[in-house]
């Protein structure tokens, strides 16, 4: 963790230029693992801020900070788990306008819905997250990206979250 924290503070100070943004946009959040069969698609939301830091012309490093809602559907009931996540994106720019982005995810449960209480939800988060981006003006974008957890969001079932998220976003 330790090494992760100075990475990206090493690319806050030695970057060439950089920008803060917002971004907000829909999560279409599921749980995989083997207890994961009868969830289905829960639509959710994401909201925070970005700090985009060029290193190179083609490569820059985005670290946000975000509300995001994740969690899964099963039968009429919606299991919902607010995180605050952290991703960690390195960003490449094949071209102008458009990246391609990967990076590790940290997220900490800060709210669930009272029908997760009976499955002991974990309290830490963690994943790898990959997407696209695309700057539709100089400061305005879309983005898609889908989050793979690595860890089980509940001590009782082998559930993790998996979410594919649409975003549109400004810089300033």
């Amino acid at each position: 963790m330790k090494k992760i924290v100075t990475i990206a503070a090493l690319a806050f100070v030695c970057g060439m230029q950089a920008q803060f943004g917002v971004k907000a946009g829909f999560n279409f959040a599921n749980f995989r693992g083997d207890a994961a069969d009868d969830f289905n698609v829960l639509t959710t939301w994401h909201a925070g801020v970005v700090y985009e830091n060029e290193i190179t012309s083609h490569f820059s490093f985005q670290p946000e900070l975000l509300y995001s809602v994740s969690g899964a559907k099963k039968d009429d009931t919606e299991y919902k788990l607010g995180y605050f996540s952290v991703p960690l994106m390195l960003k490449v720019y094949p071209t102008g306008g458009f990246n391609i982005q990967a990076g590790p995810q940290l997220g900490m449960l800060i709210n669930e819905s009272d029908n997760f209480d009976g499955l002991d939800s974990e309290t830490f988060d963690f994943g790898l997250a990959a997407g696209l981006e695309f700057f539709l003006t100089n400061n305005l974008f879309i983005q898609a990206r889908y989050y793979s957890g690595t860890k089980k969001v509940s001590a009782d079932a082998d559930l993790k979250n998996t979410v594919v998220s649409a975003s549109l976003g400004l810089m300033f």
